[in-house]
């Protein structure tokens, strides 16, 4: 049973909205498009994955992509499947080429196309991530349920070296292809339940409730001013701004095309690129809406959750999901706005 379903990541709608306000002939466009394009490659990875999970009992295993919680510090997994007889936690990569795993240094080199760079050892990832889910559960008071932890690289053309005696790595390494038989051979080891159906549900329900998502400051991470992104809502039909809002419809002044919700994504870029909180004023200015009244109707409408009162009112994104989140067949694998 799926309790946390695979979406798309805050990153890449970040990168996204970047890309949206971004002018073509910025310098700055080709890192935030290659950004785009490697995370939409770990979307896709994951995407591949859970054709797999899609074997298993719904009754028996439940399932969880991209769980953050925190133990001391945040971690995130690409996939946590859950029974009452273990868990297993799983990094997943979408990696083309060749990777060569060293043993002495554990350093992983990625050589593809002809290039050759060295990245984060996926093993040693998962492997932070068993120790902090360890932790957390323990903070729950679940010690003794096995956790189980393997990186998952998702295409089988992917080479995968290393020296004769560093192949103990194949242990906690396998393809996706191959996740139905190692969830098999932890059945056999596993055969005893250590949680009942009842404490499982509650379990799950609590790592739900602990889930949270973050905004990075991307903007920050790329040294671009706030400064430097354009205000206003961006027409959905070619993508120029501002678009003026009359009549209860925001028209797009180049191609005339309208819109009542235009103004919902707009909403979504200053949260995701600008500041997890948001006022009256700032809406107005950001939106390009000249009316008081028009202002205050049009943020009441989106019924955002806030704090404080009258002129100090903040505004924020519900928890855990943006208002107008990408629907899968408008990705088109890194090619946006072009």
């Amino acid at each position: 049973m799926i309790k946390l379903d695979l979406a798309v990541s805050i990153e890449i709608h970040q990168c996204i909205a970047i890309l949206r306000r971004m002018s073509k002939l910025d310098p700055l466009r080709p890192l935030i498009e290659r950004e785009l394009k490697w995370r939409l490659k770990g979307y896709y990875g994951e995407k591949e994955t859970r054709f797999y999970l899609s074997f298993l009992p719904e009754e028996k295993y439940y399932i969880f992509h991209g769980l953050r919680l925190h133990d001391k510090k945040a971690f995130q997994m690409d996939l946590l499947i859950l029974s009452q007889y273990f868990a297993l936690i799983a990094e997943i990569k979408n990696i083309s080429g060749r990777l060569r795993f060293n043993k002495g240094s554990n350093q992983v080199m990625k050589e593809y196309q002809g290039k050759e760079e060295g990245i984060s050892n996926p093993i040693q990832q998962v492997k932070r991530h068993h120790i902090q889910f360890r932790n957390w559960l323990r903070k729950k008071h679940i010690k003794n349920l096995p956790i189980e932890s393997i990186a998952l690289i998702s295409k089988t053309s992917t080479i995968i070296e290393t020296t004769p005696d560093n192949l103990q790595i194949f242990n906690h390494l396998i393809f996706g292809e191959s996740l139905l038989d190692k969830i098999n051979e932890l059945e056999m080891k596993y055969q005893t339940p250590l949680l009942s159906k009842k404490k499982l549900d509650d379990l799950s329900d609590c790592l739900l409730a602990d889930h949270t998502i973050a905004i990075p400051a991307i903007l920050r991470h790329h040294n671009i001013s706030p400064n430097q992104i354009p205000t206003g809502v961006c027409c959905p039909k070619c993508n120029e701004l501002p678009m003026i809002y009359r009549s209860a419809n925001w028209q797009c002044p180049i191609c005339k095309f309208l819109s009542k919700t235009a103004h919902i994504t707009a909403v979504d870029d200053f949260f995701l690129l600008l500041s997890p909180t948001m006022t009256r004023t700032q809406f107005k200015d950001f939106l390009h809406i000249d009316s008081d009244a028009v202002a205050k109707n049009l943020l009441h409408s989106l019924n955002l959750p806030s704090t404080g009162t009258k002129r100090g009112t903040q505004y924020h994104l519900p928890k855990n999901r943006i208002l107008s989140p990408l629907d899968e067949n408008d990705i088109r694998k890194g090619e946006f706005f072009k």
